[in-house]
């Protein structure tokens, strides 16, 4: 296979603009600042957040893509998407759920919808406080002491001994401390 037949592929011309050619101004849009911006004409054109949406929207009806657009117009091309989506020219899927009308974000999901995925995924993930079971406190240790009044059974003579040693021990640090 010959590498000229692989190198005929033509682009396909863009389907030329239709710019008003009687006036300059259209309310806030200055139609030769887009035309400039388009051709990439130097320097570059910074164009106002109406001119940029006016010109997308006339890039995207002629056949360029969102790439192209996006680099002619000087947004994201996650902005292009979003500019098609509200002006009714596609692309921009909207969320799943309950008859949702936002644009997704991911997963097939809108932003709100997405978040509260993802709540609900760590919380699963997350072990819960009553999920681990310890062993309870042995008998003849403070803890033990604790257990016997936090079931309401009867102290046993070794938690009676070891709460006892407790106390005195934290009385002698407190005077030693002072």
């Amino acid at each position: 296979m010959s590498r000229a037949a692989l190198a005929t592929w033509a682009k396909p011309a863009p389907a030329p603009l239709p710019f008003p050619t009687d006036r300059t101004y259209t309310g806030d849009i200055d139609w030769i600042a887009i035309e400039r911006a388009i051709t990439h004409d130097h320097p570059r054109v910074q164009l106002t957040r109406d001119e940029q949406l006016t010109a997308t929207l006339l890039l995207i009806r002629a056949g360029w893509t969102e790439k192209d657009t996006a680099e002619a117009v000087g947004v994201d091309k996650r902005q292009i998407a979003r500019w098609k989506y509200e002006n009714g020219l596609g692309a921009a899927r909207t969320c799943t759920l309950d008859d949702c009308g936002d644009q997704i974000k991911a997963r097939g999901l809108c932003y709100r919808h997405y978040r509260q995925h993802e709540r609900k995924r760590k919380a699963a993930a997350r072990p819960t406080k009553g999920a681990r079971r310890r062993e309870p406190a042995a008998c003849g240790t403070r803890p033990g002491y604790k257990r016997h009044h936090r079931e309401g059974t009867p102290v046993c003579e070794p938690c009676q001994t070891a709460n006892a040693n407790y106390g005195t021990d934290r009385y002698h640090a407190t005077k030693e401390a002072a």
